[in-house]
C-alpha cells in the first residue's frame, strides 16, 4: 500500500509541474508585444551595398590583379576605389566609403556625405596580397526615405 501512495504522489507532482508550465506559456503567449519596425528600408540599403561590392569585385582589372577593386587597393589608389564603389550604389541612394589596411583606423574616401536618415553598414574584407582591406559602406536613402 505505502509504495502506491507514493507512485500516486510523484504522478500529482508531475501534474502540478505541467500545469505550472502550461499556464507559464500561456502567460508569454499572451503578453502582447509590439511589432518591429519594418526591415524592408534595411533590407534595401543592405542589397545596394552588397551589389556595389560585387559589382567592383566583378569588374576585371584594367592592367593586372583579380579585378577592378583589387587593381585599385593593390596601388593605394584610396580615392579611386571608393568612387567606383559609390558609383555603383542603386539610385536613389548614397554611400559613404570607409577604408582600412590591415588594423590601421577606418577613414573615409571618395565623395563624403551627411545621412539624411538611417544608414545600414556594409562590411566587406578583402585580401590584396599580403593586406587585408576592410572596406565598409554607409548606404542611406536619398532624402531619407525609401
Amino acid at each position: 500500500m505505502r509504495q502506491d501512495e507514493q507512485a500516486q504522489i510523484h504522478i500529482l507532482e508531475m501534474l502540478t509541474l505541467f500545469w505550472l508550465f502550461f499556464m507559464s506559456a500561456t502567460f508569454l503567449i499572451r503578453v502582447h508585444v509590439p511589432d518591429s519596425p519594418s526591415v524592408a528600408l534595411d533590407s534595401s540599403l543592405e542589397m545596394a551595398g552588397d551589389d556595389a561590392l560585387r559589382y567592383g569585385l566583378g569588374l576585371e582589372a584594367e592592367i593586372e590583379g583579380e579585378n577592378r577593386l583589387v587593381e585599385l587597393l593593390a596601388e593605394d589608389d584610396r580615392e579611386s576605389a571608393c568612387a567606383l564603389l559609390q558609383s555603383a550604389i542603386a539610385p536613389g541612394k548614397e554611400a559613404n566609403c570607409w577604408l582600412a589596411k590591415d588594423s590601421s583606423v577606418a577613414t573615409p574616401h571618395g565623395t563624403v556625405g551627411t545621412p539624411s536618415g538611417g544608414t545600414v553598414a556594409v562590411h566587406h574584407l578583402v585580401a590584396v596580397g599580403p593586406y587585408a582591406w576592410s572596406i565598409t559602406l554607409d548606404v542611406w536613402a536619398r532624402g531619407g526615405g525609401a
